[in-house]
């Protein structure tokens, strides 16, 4: 078997009414990709995901999708890869990668820093489409507590906030306080709070409060920040995700009894690839995020979603389990 052609299909899937005008207006995440790869054997795999040159897509034609088993190729083609080795030996995606220890994927929602109405408005659509958890992004021009406060009042009290501050808590003592501030909060962690080569402001951090923390894997040193207890839990997230560097960032977290979460930014083929991950990562306990669920409508049949309480199961079909939509995705092609 051989790859003929990597055909790119530039797209802009529309968010929902609800934010459209402010994503817009912010310019996140308007613009994907998506890859159709076609073999000489017929069989076509896909992947979404960031901009990929021509240069780089040639060093593929020709080759052989089982020579990227180890997942070393750039995210969506080796969605793609993988999706046309599942579908030439008949099998799903995940028995590829592992031995199978998780039958459902948890996944939460996202949004960036708004006013506490338009946070509240955004908590009760995703719990509405089967969402548990809502990562959120807190930003010091907003006042963390009115709009945590905002989402609290509007939806049932097994909703989950995961707070994001990118650091901008700065020190460990503002942690302290925003904890404070929170603690009667349904609250499932903070993320960065302060920078994460900060291990002495984490340990701080750690020893006056319980409130879980969740840090990026990789920054500082993995073993370092495991010896020093200076997190709960780690996120497993690359702008150009490999399945080998998650699976070994999972197990390496699993050995400190971590859970991990992950997080690629993409479409359905991208949420359907995470739910495989998360598949062979027995401590991929966390609700993954990928963004997907923001969109007015997804590119692959059947949905990636709607979740039942959270979560989706993962597909037993051959390949990744979805096939693009091809009338959604003409309408957004851009």
């Amino acid at each position: 078997m051989k790859i003929t052609d990597i055909e790119v299909i530039k797209v802009r899937v529309p968010y929902h009414d609800g934010i459209y005008e402010l994503m817009t207006r912010r310019n996140l995440y308007q613009i994907d990709h998506v890859y159709k790869v076609h073999t000489d054997d017929g069989i076509t795999g896909i992947g979404d995901g960031s901009f990929q040159s021509d240069e780089s897509l040639q060093r593929f034609i020709g080759r052989n999708p089982f020579e990227f088993m180890s997942g070393w190729a750039p995210t969506p083609l080796q969605q793609a890869f993988y999706d046309i080795m599942g579908k030439s030996l008949g099998v799903p995606v995940h028995q590829l990668l592992g031995e199978k220890v998780n039958d459902k994927a948890s996944f939460g929602y996202w949004s960036i820093d708004m006013t506490p109405e338009e946070w509240a408005a955004e908590a009760k659509h995703a719990y509405s489409i089967g969402y548990r958890l809502h990562k959120i992004k807190a930003r010091p021009w907003f006042e963390v507590r009115e709009q945590v406060e905002a989402i609290a009042e509007g939806v049932p009290d097994d909703f989950q906030l995961r707070v994001d501050a990118n650091d901008s808590f700065e020190t460990p003592q503002r942690t302290l306080e925003v904890a404070r501030q929170l603690k009667d909060f349904n609250i499932e962690s903070f993320e960065t709070p302060i920078p994460q080569s900060d291990i002495e402001g984490y340990q701080e951090i750690k020893q006056h409060t319980d409130m879980p923390i969740t840090i990026h894997f990789g920054n500082p040193d993995p073993v370092k920040a495991i010896r020093a207890n200076m997190n709960d839990s780690f996120i497993i997230a690359y702008p150009d995700s490999r399945a080998a560097n998650a699976k070994r960032e999972a197990i390496v977290s699993d050995s400190a009894h971590l859970p991990v979460w992950i997080q690629i930014v993409g479409l359905g083929i991208t949420t359907c690839y995470v739910m495989h991950l998360a598949a062979v990562m027995k401590n991929a306990t966390m609700p993954s995020i990928t963004l997907n669920a923001l969109r007015a409508y997804d590119i692959v049949t059947p949905s990636t979603i709607p979740l039942d309480e959270g979560y989706a199961t993962i597909p037993d079909k051959p390949g990744l389990g979805v096939e693009l939509d091809e009338n959604a995705l003409d309408n957004c092609r851009v």
